[in-house]
C-alpha cells in the first residue's frame, strides 16, 4: 500500500470535513464568521486591543478566539457601568425619571392627576368668586339689616377691602 504525501492527506480531510481541522490563520472575514460578527465588527475589536492581530492583517485563530472570549467575560464582570459610577449615576437618574414620567402620565389618564394651568385657572375662578361675595356683603347687610346706618355700611365696606388688601399683600 502507497504511503499518502501530506498534501493528499490535507486535501482529503479537506474533503471529509474533519471537525477538528481548523485554520490556524483566518482572515477578518473568516474569524467574524467563526464568531458571529460582522468584519467590521472584528477591525474594531482589533483596534481596541480585544483580539490579537498579525502583522499581516489577519488573525491567529485560537488567540484570536481566545480573546474575545476574555473581552466578553470582562465585560459581564465588570461592565462600563460598575467601571464609572457617574455614568452609573446618570443612568439611574433617568430610569427613575422616565418611571416617574410614565406615572404621571397614567395617574393624568386615570383622572387622578390635573395640569398646574387647569388648577391654577381653577382656583383663580373660586378666588374671584369670593372676593365679589365679600364685596357685595356690606350692601347686603345693608339691605338685610334696616338699622344699619350709611356709615355703618361705609365701616362694614372698609373693613372688608382691608382684610382682602391684608390677604393679597400676605406672603
Amino acid at each position: 500500500m502507497k504511503k499518502l504525501t501530506e498534501a493528499e492527506l490535507v486535501e482529503i480531510e479537506a474533503l471529509v470535513g474533519d471537525p477538528f481541522h481548523f485554520p490556524r490563520v483566518v482572515t477578518a472575514a473568516e474569524l467574524a464568521g467563526w464568531l458571529g460578527l460582522t468584519a467590521p465588527r472584528i477591525g474594531t475589536l482589533a483596534r481596541e486591543g480585544r483580539i490579537p492581530r498579525r502583522a499581516d492583517g489577519r488573525f491567529d485563530l485560537k488567540p484570536a478566539v481566545r480573546g474575545y472570549v476574555e473581552s466578553l467575560r470582562l465585560k459581564s464582570g465588570s461592565s462600563a457601568l460598575a467601571s464609572n459610577p457617574e455614568l452609573n449615576a446618570e443612568k439611574i437618574r433617568l430610569a427613575r425619571a422616565n418611571a416617574e414620567k410614565v406615572e404621571a402620565a397614567n395617574a393624568r389618564a386615570r383622572g387622578e392627576l390635573a395640569a398646574l394651568s387647569d388648577v391654577e385657572r381653577e382656583w383663580a375662578g373660586i378666588l374671584r368668586d369670593v372676593r365679589a361675595a365679600l364685596l357685595a356683603l356690606p350692601s347686603r347687610a345693608a339691605a338685610r339689616l334696616g338699622h344699619l346706618t350709611p356709615h355703618d355700611v361705609a365701616t362694614l365696606d372698609r373693613e372688608v377691602r382691608a382684610v382682602l388688601e391684608e390677604l393679597a399683600t400676605d406672603e
